[in-house]
């Protein structure tokens, strides 16, 4: 989770039963399923995998076994998931860190994959998180993003109660479009009606 003041606090005390929330198995376990199998799909040998609010760690370890050759970090606002995540890895194979989304601690190009798995309308800038996922990814890594994206009723419960940090199409391709990226493929996670995409995204091809 990466952002808000109140948002942060709340994971906090989530993050001991996180893993326990029915939530697990409804939605972001079919989330996780998709995101892996597009990025394998975008970057079958990724050197570096980045985890941008990533929680308890689940989907790290998910990649793990996937990607068994790369380097796995995972970042989180929340101190309480980061030592959750931690806690669940003794062997200490992947690296957990408090951190956030518009500030990611790493080299220009770390990455050949970064995660994001229902955690953009976390983030509290989110025009300078794409900056900075923009800034790690490798050239032709791939940003893949799990999240609401507006439309039909989902776009109308937006507009009506101002939840503008829920990303509309319009406004996301804008905001990617300003750090050079674009979607390059997409995949919608079967099982939520559709209202949920993951959405691989790369350097604008010119």
């Amino acid at each position: 989770m990466v952002a808000h003041g109140h948002d942060v606090d709340r994971f906090n005390r989530w993050a001991r039963d996180y893993d326990r929330h029915w939530m697990q198995r409804i939605v972001f376990e079919p989330i996780q399923r998709t995101v892996l199998k597009l990025a394998a799909e975008q970057v079958p040998e990724p050197g570096g995998i980045l985890d941008v609010g990533c929680g308890t760690g689940r989907l790290l370890g998910l990649a793990e076994g996937r990607f068994p050759r790369a380097k796995l970090v995972g970042v989180d606002a929340a101190i309480e998931m980061v030592r959750q995540a931690k806690s669940s890895n003794p062997g200490g194979a992947i690296g957990f860190q408090q951190a956030m989304a518009e500030e990611l601690p790493f080299p220009d190009g770390s990455f050949d994959l970064v995660f994001s798995t229902m955690t953009f309308h976390h983030w509290s800038d989110q025009g300078r998180g794409i900056a900075e996922v923009a800034r790690v990814l490798t050239p032709g890594g791939r940003w893949l993003l799990a999240e609401f994206v507006a439309s039909g009723f989902v776009g109308l419960i937006r507009r009506v109660l101002r939840l503008h940090q829920f990303p509309e199409r319009t406004d996301l391709r804008r905001r990617l479009l300003a750090s050079g990226l674009e979607v390059v493929a997409e995949e919608r996670v079967q099982g939520l009606r559709g209202q949920v995409a993951v959405m691989a995204i790369g350097t604008k091809r010119t």
